[in-house]
């Protein structure tokens, strides 16, 4: 009995790290957004700026490249930053603790020992799996906050 206690809490404990990282990586995509519309739909609304005016022929040639130029400045920034690939694998990561902190927490309602013992050996796998795979991590500040904000 003791030891399915210890299993528990050690279950328990898994339960809130996985939601902390989920936490921090909501944090850092919510601190990615602004950037991430800035460079996306600017580039966008620049180019369609750029567009425009050649269109209505309202600004001069050198005024529709500097626009044009800026426009592809922000593209490639977001291109060569890496953004989309990073933000989608922290939503996926996101997503990947969610589950598995609720994975954890359903440990709770079994009452055999030795299926407690082989599912939270079975979680444990999949952590670590998923620690040596990510190629991401949320920023330091994300998952500082995350910490702080977690239930004790």
């Amino acid at each position: 009995m003791a030891t399915m206690d210890a299993e528990r809490l050690f279950a328990a404990a898994k339960v809130r790290d996985a939601r902390i990282m989920s936490d921090a990586f909501s944090r850092t995509l919510a601190a990615l957004a602004p950037a991430n519309f800035l460079l996306v739909a600017g580039a966008a609304l620049l180019s369609l700026v750029a567009g425009a005016t050649v269109l209505a022929g309202t600004l001069s040639p050198m005024h529709i490249g500097v626009i044009a130029l800026l426009s592809s400045a922000l593209t490639t920034i977001h291109s060569k930053l890496g953004c989309e690939r990073y933000q989608a694998e922290c939503h996926q990561m996101q997503s990947w603790y969610k589950g598995i902190a609720q994975d954890y927490e359903n440990l709770g309602v079994l009452d055999d020992g030795d299926e407690l013992h082989e599912r939270l050996r079975q979680l444990n796998d999949q952590l670590a799996s998923a620690m040596r795979n990510a190629t991401v991590e949320p920023f330091a500040w994300a998952l500082r906050k995350a910490r702080e904000s977690a239930p004790h």
